[in-house]
């Protein structure tokens, strides 16, 4: 089994080529003023490395073709060759680079094999280059397109008083653009579906994602990295999964990115992104905060979600250039707060929870539906319906 890319984006510039394929970027100025994350010249290389025993490089540009071969001889830890011969080329019409790797390392070639990782492959891919696809960069594995997925939350039209919309905020910090939105990608959840989640947790998009020069560097994550339990933002709970929302990054400058040399990985402690935190925690106490005073009252809040439709933040939500309130204390900052809808005064709802054993909820189902299938929450309510009309009837 091999294995091979290729793209169509004008090949690699003769004056770069010795760089391109050198193990480290001794020239980081070359890429000034280009928004990449892109800094230490390794990532091509590695990747090589860790999947085949030997490669092809190819490119194709209108100044020059070359090629560079890791053969199994110079890949071999003990040789002591380092040189690394670089190959012209006849060049072609179609502008790109192309790498081969004919021989596949065991374990990756079983893991190329697996149709689940392909399955696995795309959507990674999706996920983490979306906001790449979404500017008009195409990706096909295996013929297949993939189609990117980026963040949607909820939005009213400001036209109408009372509604479900994002927070949204921006800043310029450093020379690095910040952005952070957070709402809600579906509507609050039911109380029997947080009773569910606790039994049975499945895969959800709720969290925040942190993104730098449109790559996705940290995916739905629920943990204090992103706020999540530090100070008066509580821990992530079932009961937040309808809240989603992401961290963007954006420079000319790719050093000053919080991330780690792999690319996936953050450097939470760098001041760009602790300031950016601290507003992401405050898009976060506004939601959790909502999700609170509607609980037990998820019902009453479907028209709010009914009035709203579901936008693409990066693309389609402007509300804090267009319609925030300036920062204090911070001249190149917006934010625009959501002013959620809060529930009327009234005898508020409280939530009854108790466990029983499963052959018990299914002997009170049978009896009550006359079916032992009915879920522990419908059984749970049935009774105490029953139960409230026999107590009014007294």
């Amino acid at each position: 089994m091999s294995f091979d890319i290729s793209d169509n984006c004008g090949g690699i510039p003769k004056d770069a080529i010795k760089d391109a394929f050198l193990l480290g970027r001794p020239k980081v100025e070359k890429d000034k003023g280009i928004p990449t994350i892109g800094v230490y010249g390794i990532g091509m290389k590695r990747a090589i490395f860790k999947i085949g025993e030997e490669a092809e490089v190819e490119s194709y540009a209108d100044d020059g073709a070359f090629s560079v071969s890791y053969t199994s001889d110079w890949l071999n830890p003990e040789s002591e060759d380092w040189e690394l011969p670089i190959q012209p080329l006849r060049n072609r019409a179609k502008k790109g680079v192309v790498i081969i790797v004919p021989t596949l390392k065991k374990e990756i070639a079983k893991l190329f094999g697996n149709a689940a990782f392909v399955n696995t492959l795309r959507t990674a891919i999706s996920e983490h280059f979306g906001y790449l696809i979404q500017k008009g960069f195409s990706i096909w594995v295996n013929g297949e397109k993939i189609r990117p997925q980026t963040l949607h939350l909820y939005f009213t039209e400001l036209s109408k008083k009372n509604g479900i919309r994002p927070y949204d905020f921006e800043a310029d910090e450093n020379g690095v653009h910040i952005r952070v939105s957070v709402g809600f990608f579906r509507p609050l959840v039911r109380m029997e579906e947080v009773d569910e989640a606790a039994e049975k947790p499945e895969a959800e998009h709720a969290g925040i994602s942190v993104i730098c020069n449109d790559r996705l560097v940290l995916l739905n994550d629920k943990s204090a990295r992103t706020g999540w339990g530090d100070g008066t933002v509580p821990k992530y709970h079932p009961q937040f999964r309808g809240i989603a929302g992401f961290i963007v990054f954006s420079t000319d400058e790719p050093e000053k990115l919080p991330i780690s040399t792999t690319k996936r990985d953050l450097d939470v402690g760098e001041d760009v992104y602790l300031h950016a935190r601290q507003y992401c925690m405050e898009g976060l106490r506004e939601f959790t905060a909502f999700t609170n005073k509607w609980k037990g009252m998820e019902e009453d809040t479907t028209e709010l979600f009914d009035q709203a439709t579901k936008k693409d933040v990066r693309t389609e939500v402007t509300l804090a250039a267009k319609h925030g309130s300036k920062v204090r204390g911070r001249n190149n900052a917006k934010k625009y707060s959501a002013n959620l809808p809060v529930p009327e005064a009234r005898n508020p709802t409280r939530r009854i929870s108790f466990a029983r054993k499963e052959d018990l909820i299914r002997k009170v189902s049978n009896y009550l539906f006359g079916s032992v299938d009915e879920s522990p929450s419908a059984v749970g309510q049935e009774c105490f319906d029953r139960t409230l009309s026999e107590s009014r009837k007294k």
